[in-house]
């Protein structure tokens, strides 16, 4: 099996808990039980995580009604039966559901959160708490916009349950220069 991907949250909850291990829980789920942990992680003294890792024998993976063809790269990049290259090349085909200023015109601004762009795979997978303001960009075109930017930021893409991906913008904008060149 391979070792699911390590993310920002996950690094964060790291290093409030040094000497100790960080669960992995599917998103999938709603309730923590134990077969909704994949498996855990080792976490220094200095509360990094190591390449330690356990996986849960058993884990039962929760099956989830995908609304496009990003969810399912995502969910199947999660359990690592699909790399980063192919998560890339989803999240640029794909129409994307981001966040949305009222007082400005739709699909001519992105919505920045400190160095953060949320991008979510489905309607469905937008948060139900967040102000009603959205608009929808094709994917290549969240990778021009974001590489116009003047500052690198971190695209962090959401499917429904909660299964998130971080990209550097940069990488967008490299995987449409690289199709580009293939042409």
């Amino acid at each position: 099996m391979v070792k699911p991907l390590i993310t920002r949250e996950m690094r964060e909850r790291a290093r409030r808990a040094p000497s100790n291990w960080l669960h992995v829980i599917d998103p999938a789920y709603d309730e923590v039980s134990a077969e909704a942990v994949i498996g855990r992680y080792l976490v220094d003294e200095r509360g990094e995580i190591t390449d330690q890792y356990v996986p849960n024998p058993r884990y039962r993976p929760r099956e989830v009604v995908f609304d496009n063809d990003l969810e399912s790269v995502m969910y199947l990049v999660r359990r690592g039966y699909a790399d980063k290259g192919e998560l890339v090349d989803a999240v640029l085909a794909a129409e994307l559901v981001l966040p949305a200023d009222p007082s400005r015109r739709p699909r001519e601004h992105l919505v920045v959160r400190g160095d953060v762009v949320d991008v979510f795979a489905s309607r469905r997978a937008c948060p139900r708490d967040w102000p009603p303001y959205w608009h929808r960009f094709l994917g290549v075109e969240l990778a021009v916009v974001v590489n116009a930017l003047e500052r690198p930021v971190t695209v962090l893409v959401t499917a429904q349950g909660g299964v998130q991906f971080e990209l550097p913008g940069e990488v967008l904008a490299d995987g449409v220069r690289e199709a580009v060149s293939m042409g």
